[in-house]
């Protein structure tokens, strides 16, 4: 049983973003962004296709926060509520001291630092208000952005872990 609780969702605020729940009305850009050939060239998931699957997996991040599972947020930039990214924070561990994080950006909004800033904010929640101990990347050993990322970040490579299900990817982790 989780100890966390997500409701009301936690909506982040960073200088130039808002970071807020995934809705129903989000589809086309979730369509657009999971399927985007660059956003997924270092991710191993089949793209989204259609807006049925846009709209089914919308239902399944809602149904995940809906039972405290993991938390998805879409990223907007304040002037707009369109979705230019999301980040989540899911897989926590059984005694919930540490959880994953995974992050994706529309390649228009790439290096103009937002991930960098979304993520802080998320890192900051996690630390400050889910008491996290430390937190968890998985990213491809080619994804020299995510890695320079995650490292800006204080992530370091976790020489212990490996990822069973994607020998391309490395480990990086986070202790606060």
């Amino acid at each position: 049983m989780s100890q966390f609780h997500f409701k009301p969702f936690p909506s982040l605020d960073t200088p130039r973003l808002h970071l807020r729940q995934l809705l129903h009305k989000d589809a086309k850009d979730i369509l657009a962004l999971r399927s985007d050939e660059s956003v997924n060239k270092y991710i191993d998931r089949p793209p989204t296709t259609t807006i049925e699957e846009a709209k089914a997996f919308i239902e399944k991040i809602n149904a995940f926060i809906a039972n405290d599972q993991s938390l998805y947020w879409v990223i907007c930039l304040k002037e707009a509520d369109e979705p230019i990214g999301t980040i989540c924070l899911w897989n926590f561990s059984a005694d919930q001291k540490t959880a994953e994080t995974g992050y994706e950006l529309k390649p228009a909004f790439h290096n103009k630092g937002y991930m960098h800033e979304a993520l802080q904010a998320v890192l900051h929640y996690s630390r400050e208000t889910l008491s996290l101990e430390s937190i968890e990347a998985f990213t491809h050993a080619d994804n020299k952005s995510s890695r320079l990322l995650l490292e800006k970040n204080g992530f370091i490579k976790d020489p212990e872990r490996q990822d069973k299900e994607n020998a391309n990817n490395i480990v990086m982790l986070l202790r606060f």
